[in-house]
């Protein structure tokens, strides 16, 4: 480092273009420069081995405070820029630059660590001789585009574009609580460049027990601007507007500090960038450091625990022919049985399945036959290959989902309704149980009406109408499910022609999604309409299939994107909650729990959990095979283990959503209990327990 003297900056920007004024670097050849600019001193970022500065950022206007509501923009003046020394064991350096807004000074302290990140301290002080009240602060990174694809975790994937613009969701501008996000970090790229801003939440909590963090976004100021801020939140380009739940938003002025006379707010934060191709791939930085935070899930119960529970919830489910969907009618709902996305009547029968063979009981083999059976022969409609989605168990008739209005078929639903038959039939294969003719027919039936009814585009629709058309020309990742069930086809018949046409299907896919990640996996829900975990997953576990199936690494490469996409959900971190609330009395903790969408900020146990260690330990990734370790431990948090426990009678049963941040009910989960959360967690559990017991 090369020391230079403290110097006032408007000065020294009298020096001309190019002055240094302090540096700093690091041994893997990242350089932090704060130089005298045509408009006044600024910070560039850079790296040894490229050309040019990677980001340049004015010193007027990296720092931004203003006091009063709503919050605005302001940017604070710049003061001194100094070097401070590192100790005689070479640590300790840093960039210092002070800064001031109105009555509030400042203090930025910029820091390499031992592993190439910088760190951001900033130190606000109030040095007026009064109280400062509604004071909104923080850092800000101005990009040198207005065309960079930003990911926020779980709430922004490139502006979301899939999304309905017709319902309110997260877009730019836009700022959010950091307790909303998985990983509490903004990535942006453009131009083969990326940043990405992490914080280090720290709670506040108010003399009620209530708790605020800080705050992460990207504004116009006047371009494209990374904002790191003091809790302060913005949607849409609205300050003090939360995104409070499904599409709906309100006025909620949040984030505001108080300080007086010589009382000081400081915050961290780490800064990383590089060189990234294609631009849209930036998130995977996210998910590379997500080691910044060192949570733990919880982790209440075993697999054998969450095993024996889940199964006593799927056994209270059994009705004779399936399982129900929802716990009786204590929802308002008709008996029925349902089939794929909430209702998972055929996975239930795949782990009775796995259950039965595994402890040698003969009457959950049978259930499972007699659940695959009474699918396969009353779900059929007129449109061979197509088939109803759910069974009215009062009615005694089968029945389909509705869009607009109108009776469909789910591509997504089916696709994992089908492929859920094509691995029971596979398991009953694989353990010398006779598995019926007719359900591999099923399989091979709508595997052909999902390639022979395809869009334009190669892929398969959201959905078809009774006649078995298209129920849209909508492009989504819905359909992906589909592929699995080609492939499903593929290993039940030996015929290659599924595997060509699978391996086509999703290249499409990857064309159209993956490829540069410009316009995400969405549409894969059936209550929402934009980016969401759910149509990653699909893409995930096929890619996942055909390099197990295939040998290719071009499909490892395609399911490790993809499994990065899909742990910017997860989160790596815990935030805490008020007092009072569930969570905080029963020590509930977030980190290790996938988030659902970019329009559902909630937590829910729906993900590939099994598979990403699987496919962790097949590419020697033991870092996804560890993550999926925590992801199931997590997941035994709100499991009822006795009568009453999280409002349910029946052990085994859990809610559908649990609420980590200001979005419906901070702090509670819910009672919705739909059979999908029996069956994901006991299909993973029962997987990841039998490889631990080979391992």
């Amino acid at each position: 480092m090369t020391p230079v003297r403290e110097a006032g900056a408007q000065a020294d920007a009298q020096a001309g273009d190019g002055g240094v004024l302090a540096s700093i670097a690091e041994p893997g050849g990242k350089v932090v420069e704060v130089v005298a600019g045509p408009g006044g001193p600024e910070v560039r970022l850079g790296r040894r081995d490229a050309a040019g500065p990677h980001l340049r950022a004015p010193l007027r206007g990296l720092l931004t405070a203003s006091a009063g509501r709503p919050w605005r923009v302001e940017p604070a003046e710049p003061g001194t820029v100094r070097l401070r020394q590192p100790d005689a064991g070479g640590a300790g350096g840093a960039v210092v630059v002070t800064a001031r807004a109105g009555g509030l000074s400042a203090v930025l302290e910029l820091a390499f660590t031992p592993d190439g990140l910088l760190t951001l301290t900033t130190t606000w002080r109030n040095d007026a001789g009064a109280d400062i009240t509604d004071v909104a602060a923080g850092l800000l990174l101005p990009l040198p585009t207005q065309d960079a694809c930003v990911t926020m975790p779980g709430v922004l994937y490139n502006d979301n574009p899939s999304s309905d613009p017709a319902r309110k969701v997260p877009r730019i501008p836009y700022v959010a609580e950091e307790h909303r996000l998985p990983v509490p970090a903004v990535n942006a790229a453009w131009d083969g460049r990326y940043v990405s801003l992490f914080a280090h939440p720290q709670a506040t909590r108010d003399r009620d027990g209530r708790v605020t963090y800080g705050s992460l976004g990207v504004v116009r100021s006047p371009g494209l601007t990374v904002a790191a801020l003091t809790g302060v939140i913005m949607f849409d380009g609205e300050p003090d507007v939360c995104y409070v739940s499904k599409a709906e938003v309100a006025d909620r002025p949040i984030g505001y500090r108080d300080l007086a006379p010589g009382a000081t707010i400081t915050t961290r934060h780490t800064l990383d960038w590089g060189p990234v191709e294609p631009r849209g791939l930036g998130f995977r930085t996210l998910v590379r450091h997500s080691g910044l935070y060192r949570d733990e899930p919880a982790g209440p119960l075993s697999a054998d625990d969450i095993v024996r529970l889940k199964t006593n919830a799927m056994d209270a489910r059994w009705n004779g022919d399936g399982y129900l969907a929802y716990e009786g009618v204590r929802h308002g709902r008709p008996r029925s049985y349902l089939y794929g996305w909430t209702g998972q009547c055929m996975k239930l029968a795949l782990c009775d399945a796995l259950l039965g063979i595994e402890r040698g009981e003969q009457e959950r083999i049978e259930r499972a036959r007699r659940a695959a059976d009474f699918y396969v022969e009353g779900s059929a409609t007129p449109v061979r290959g197509l088939r109803a989605a759910r069974y009215l168990v009062d009615e005694d008739r089968w029945d389909m989902f509705r869009k607009d209005g109108a009776d469909f078929v789910s591509s997504r639903a089916q696709g994992e309704t089908i492929t859920d038959l094509a691995a029971l039939a596979l398991l009953f294969r694989d353990a010398g149980l006779e598995a019926p003719p007719e359900w591999e027919e099923a399989v091979a039936d709508a595997a052909a009406i999902f390639w022979h009814t395809r869009l334009a585009e190669g892929v398969v629709p959201l959905g078809w109408t009774p006649m078995g058309t298209p129920v849209s020309p909508m492009v989504s990742a819905a359909g992906i499910s589909c592929v699995q069930a080609m492939l499903g086809a593929y290993r039940l018949s030996g015929e290659r022609m599924w595997l060509l046409r699978a391996e086509e299907v999703l290249g499409h896919y990857h064309r159209l999604h993956a490829a540069t990640f410009e316009r995400p996996f969405a549409h894969a829900t059936l209550d929402a309409s934009g980016e969401d975990k759910e149509a990653g997953m699909y893409f995930f576990l096929a890619a996942h299939e055909l390099f197990r199936l295939t040998g290719r690494e071009t499909y490892a490469e395609w399911a490790e994107a993809a499994a990065d996409w899909l742990l910017t959900f997860v989160y790596v971190w815990s935030p805490e909650f008020d007092r009072g609330s569930t969570f905080e009395r029963r020590g509930f903790k977030a980190c290790g729990w996938p988030s659902v969408s970019v329009q559902n900020h909630h937590l829910d146990v729906f993900f590939p959990t099994s598979e990403l260690m699987e496919f962790g330990r097949a590419t020697g990734r033991d870092d996804y095979a560890g993550q999926a370790d925590r992801i199931l431990h997590a997941m035994g948090q709100g499991i009822c283990r006795e009568p009453g426990d999280w409002g349910f009678r029946t052990l085994g049963e859990q809610g559908e959503g649990f609420f980590q941040t200001n979005w419906q009910r901070t702090g509670e989960s819910n009672t919705w209990n739909p059979s999908w959360v029996i069956a994901l967690p006991l299909y993973h559990a029962l997987r990841m327990r039998k490889v631990a017991w080979t391992s």
